[in-house]
Order: C-alpha cells, then sequence, then structure tokens
C-alpha cells in the first residue's frame, strides 16, 4: 500500500465515524476511551498515539470488542497463537522518510542512516528530505487464540472516585498555568492577544465533563501561541485553516478528558464537524496531520501539569 492509498484509507474511516456521528444526531460518543482507557500493544504495552489512538479505538467499539489490546502477527507467532477464521486486521500507521542527494538525484538513504547510527554529521551532504507514511497489520486480542491468559483478563479498573478525578482534573489546569478568565458570560474562546483563555462560570455548565471539554479545548488552542507550539491560530471561519485548528483543538480535548478518565465526546457544532467533511473530501492528509498536532498538543498540556506520558 504506498502512502496515497494509505491516506485515503485512513480519511474514508474518519469520514465514516463523523457521519455516524451525524446520523445518531450527535447523541453518541465518536471518540470513547472510557473504561480500557487508551488503545496499547499488549506485549511490549506501547500507547499508540494520535492517528493510531482514534483508528485503533473507533475500530474496537464498532468491531465491539472487549478491550483495547493489540498485537501484530509476529508477536503472536512467538506464543504460537493463531488468528480466528474470519478475523480483520487494523491499520497502524507511521512515518519513514528517504534521503535525496540534490547534487545527483541518488536515493543515498542507507549511506545517511549509517552515518546516523555512527553518530557522524551529515551537515555536508547537499540533502532533500522525502516524508512518506508506511503501515503494519495489529489484531485485537479478540481476534487470536491461544495467548496468555492475561492478555485477555479484563480486570476491574482502578479507578479515582468522582470527587478524585474531578479535582485532578482542575488541579491540572491550575498546574500549566495558563491565564484564565472566568465570567458570567456565554462564550468559551482563547484570545491571542491578550494571551488569555476567557470562560463562562463553571456552574453554567451542564456537568463537569461538558465545562472541562470546554475548558481543555481553549487550552489545546492556547498551546498554539508563538511561543509555546507555534500553530497558526488566526484563522477566518469557514477557511480550511480554521477548520484545522478546531480539529486539533477537539481531538486534543478528547485525549486529555479519556486521559483523565471522562468520555470523550466530539463536538455536536455541525457547522464544524461539515466543514471538517467538506475538506477532508478534499484533502487526505487533512486528519493526519491535525491528530500529530492534537497529540502535540495534548502532550504538551501534560508535561506542562508534571504529568508523565505513556511510552
Amino acid at each position: 500500500m504506498n502512502t496515497n492509498e494509505i491516506y485515503e484509507r485512513i480519511t474514508n474511516t474518519i469520514i465514516e465515524l463523523l457521519e455516524e456521528h451525524k446520523a445518531s444526531d450527535y447523541s453518541q460518543s465518536w471518540y470513547n476511551l472510557s473504561g480500557e482507557v487508551f488503545a496499547r500493544n499488549i506485549v511490549n504495552k506501547h500507547v499508540y498515539n494520535g492517528i493510531n489512538q482514534l483508528l485503533l479505538s473507533f475500530i474496537r467499539r464498532k468491531r465491539q470488542y472487549p478491550c483495547n489490546r493489540w498485537l501484530t502477527f509476529k508477536q503472536m507467532e512467538k506464543y504460537n497463537a493463531r488468528i480466528i477464521k474470519g478475523s480483520k486486521a487494523a491499520m497502524v500507521v507511521y512515518t519513514s522518510v528517504i534521503y535525496i542527494d540534490e547534487d545527483t538525484g541518488r536515493n543515498i538513504t542507507h549511506t545517511v542512516e549509517q552515518l546516523l547510527q555512527h553518530g557522524q554529521s551529515i551537515e555536508h551532504l547537499n540533502l532533500r528530505k522525502i516524508g512518506y507514511l508506511k503501515s503494519y497489520n495489529v489484531f485485537n486480542v479478540a481476534c487470536v487464540e491461544g495467548l496468555p491468559e492475561e492478555f485477555y483478563r479484563i480486570d476491574e479498573l482502578e479507578q479515582l472516585s468522582e470527587i478524585e478525578r474531578d479535582e485532578r482534573a482542575e488541579s491540572m489546569i491550575r498546574e500549566i498555568g495558563a491565564d484564565i478568565v472566568f465570567d458570567a458570560q456565554n462564550e468559551a474562546y482563547y484570545k491571542p492577544s491578550e494571551d488569555k483563555i476567557y470562560m463562562p462560570l463553571p456552574k453554567q455548565f451542564v456537568s463537569k465533563e461538558a465545562f472541562l471539554s470546554v475548558m481543555y479545548h481553549e487550552t489545546s488552542h492556547w498551546t498554539g501561541a508563538a511561543h509555546r507550539l507555534n500553530r497558526p491560530i488566526l484563522n477566518k471561519f469557514g477557511t480550511k485553516e480554521y477548520a484545522f485548528e478546531e480539529l486539533i483543538a477537539e481531538l486534543s480535548s478528547a485525549f486529555m478528558l479519556a486521559y483523565l478518565g471522562y468520555e470523550s465526546r466530539i463536538t455536536d457544532n455541525a457547522a464544524y464537524i461539515e466543514n471538517w467533511l467538506s475538506v477532508m473530501k478534499n484533502d487526505t492528509k487533512f486528519v493526519i496531520q491535525a491528530a500529530s498536532q492534537a497529540q502535540a498538543a495534548s502532550d504538551y498540556i501534560l508535561q506542562l501539569a508534571n504529568v508523565e506520558i505513556a511510552a
């Protein structure tokens, strides 16, 4: 599968997800990580990031797997396990790179990799770096027979009480050091010229989860300031750039709420969703790039809050 085919396949999956969300009149959780928490590799404990987290969690829900644990075919072989007939794989993607010598036009990736592996500089080379996507398949443990018993066991998760969870979420907001102004108003927004987040009062929200969803959405915009992650955040509504930044903030907020143990829901703002769908149908890189930057935003927030990020 080439890079363009990977982009197209992922984009079609996310479009399907958003269309389902629309069809449910926005009542269904589009991205629910509560319970098993994040999608992870059951063998090496790696937590999948960005677009892979989004895709695997969506596939888990769609196929009704009891847990969010995955492994590769090679990992399966180590345990002499086998795939259950009729089971389907899921795709995981990662970026790779090739190096082209600008003087000769030759692919010198192997030479560059050898130099880097030996700690040698490549600054003297006139290089063009070309990134591309690669993919491999993983299977949910529910699709595999013969694995160790503990791989299947659904343990009772050690969860914080509702009060402890809410206190932790609010403590993290204080820890990041953002300038937040609370007032009796009906709008929530980040104002770049003042570097401030403006929020309604917490009591104006229907639930703690609703308050935190908006809070982390605006905090994600805050991470885009030039002296932080430096994203273009001053965009006109209705443009592709505006849709891109809103999707980053929405995904980052979902990642944060999932981390804290809340159910993550996409916005029910029909205008946002129509804008995203419109862009995705014409730009297959849109959602992958947004998910990558959303992961960077949520990682940045967690680092400021002195939270250790899982590998």
